[in-house]
C-alpha cells in the first residue's frame, strides 16, 4: 500500500467570524466548524459515520452537497473544509449550483482545500494540517 503525505500545514481559523447560520459541507470526522461556531452550524455530510464521530455541538444531517434539501436562502455562510477533494467535478459544479441557491444574498462560501495527486500507485493520501481553531486566553 502506498502513502502520499503533504508537508504539515497550519491553519489558523481562531480570528475568522462567520455571519449567521453555517452550512458546513462535509461537516463530520473532526467537526472542526462545529467545534469553531457550535449552534450556529448545520453541519452535513454524505456519510452517517463521519457525521457520529463529529462532536454533539450542532445539527448534524445525512445529505448529499449536490442536492441540498433547504429552502432557498436559508444560510448566511456555507463552509468547506477539506470536503471539496472528494468529489468529481461533476459533483462540484452541482454543488455550486445548490451553494447559490441556498446562500442569502451577499453570503459567503469559505473554502479550504487541497488537491489529491492523480497519482495511480498512491491508495493513501494523508494531509497533515495543525489548526488553531480557538484563541488561547
Amino acid at each position: 500500500m502506498i502513502t502520499y503525505e503533504t508537508e504539515q500545514q497550519f491553519i489558523d481559523i481562531s480570528t475568522v467570524q462567520f455571519d449567521g447560520r453555517i452550512l458546513d459541507i462535509g461537516g463530520g470526522g473532526e467537526g472542526v466548524i462545529a467545534r469553531h461556531s457550535c449552534n450556529a452550524v448545520v453541519a452535513i455530510d454524505i456519510h452517517k459515520e463521519e457525521l457520529e464521530e463529529a462532536p454533539d455541538i450542532c445539527l448534524k444531517i445525512v445529505m448529499d452537497a449536490c442536492n441540498l434539501m433547504f429552502l432557498d436562502s436559508s444560510f448566511e455562510t456555507i463552509t468547506c473544509f477539506f470536503s471539496l477533494m472528494y468529489m468529481s467535478e461533476k459533483e462540484v459544479r452541482a454543488f455550486l449550483k445548490e451553494a447559490k441557491r441556498v446562500l442569502k444574498q451577499n453570503g459567503a462560501l469559505w473554502i479550504w482545500d487541497i488537491e489529491i495527486p492523480p497519482e495511480t500507485d498512491t491508495n493513501i493520501f494523508v494531509a497533515q494540517l495543525k489548526i488553531k481553531i480557538q484563541m488561547t486566553q
